[in-house]
């Protein structure tokens, strides 16, 4: 929808409008970037710009898929996120990295553009790093790099056998193998224990908000209701619209 907006309202794409603001270069993040096209990602590229890429996210809100692949050759960082709860339900990044390989692999048959299990653990660590203004300082374990460390269990069953550990990292581990995680330098979680956060009183805090807001909201959630077919028959009717890039697994047809 948002492309299309800004086609009507610019005569060119948001990037290309925002480049000729002066906003576009190695500091600049997109978000998403599902519906950018091939000029947009050699402009992206050629400024040094990133992108975060966040495949569960946009399967969930019916986005479309990124073409991760394009980015990359088109020389973009590429960062993998994870969007905020509201939009993908967790905020797991292993999940998300699953997802950014498998996306790329319902894109096309030719296994060669595939997005590699090593390219996504890059884009996880080192590009995410960059996109957040942190690279040199964040994404590797190295001299000079802040200790940002999760460490795994190599006996969990997503773990065995410890055979290919970037393949086990990306198609297995589900968050279920975190045994400690350190920031800093500092142990956060020891031994699967929070240290730094009382989980029970922050969920028993969670359910009373939810009895709190519940009334407060009744009237919002009203007016949602009634809205809900307007915004509804809207946005896909619009995203429906011709344009000259196409990111669903399906043609997409005008209601």
């Amino acid at each position: 929808m948002q492309a299309i907006a800004g086609m009507r309202t610019y005569g060119t794409t948001l990037t290309a409008h925002m480049d000729k603001l002066g906003l576009v270069g190695p500091d600049f993040t997109v978000a998403h970037g599902v519906w950018l096209d091939g000029d947009d990602m050699k402009l992206l590229g050629d400024r040094g710009a990133s992108i975060a890429h966040n495949p569960g996210s946009n399967m969930r809100l019916g986005s479309g898929l990124a073409d991760m692949r394009k980015m990359l050759s088109c020389g973009i960082n590429v960062g993998i996120g994870t969007d905020g709860s509201s939009c993908s339900d967790n905020q797991n990044m292993f999940e998300a990295m699953r997802f950014a390989s498998l996306v790329s692999k319902v894109q096309g048959p030719d296994w060669q553009n595939w997005i590699t299990t090593s390219e996504v653990l890059h884009a996880a660590t080192v590009g995410s790093a960059r996109a957040l203004g942190f690279g040199g300082m964040l994404g590797r374990i190295a001299p000079g790099y802040k200790a940002d460390i999760v460490f795994l269990d190599r006996h969990h069953i997503n773990m065995i056998p410890l055979h290919n550990i970037t393949n086990s990292l990306v198609h297995a581990e589900d968050g279920g193998a975190v045994h400690s995680v350190m920031v800093g330098g500092a142990m956060v979680v020891a031994a699967r224990r929070l240290l730094n956060v009382d989980l029970e009183r922050l969920a028993h805090d969670a359910e009373n908000a939810i009895e709190r807001l519940e009334p407060l909201n009744r009237a919002n959630h009203a007016l949602y209701c009634e809205l809900e077919p307007v915004v509804g028959s809207f946005c896909p009717g619009l995203a429906a619209q011709p344009y000259h890039v196409h990111r669903y697994g399906a043609c997409v047809q005008a209601p």
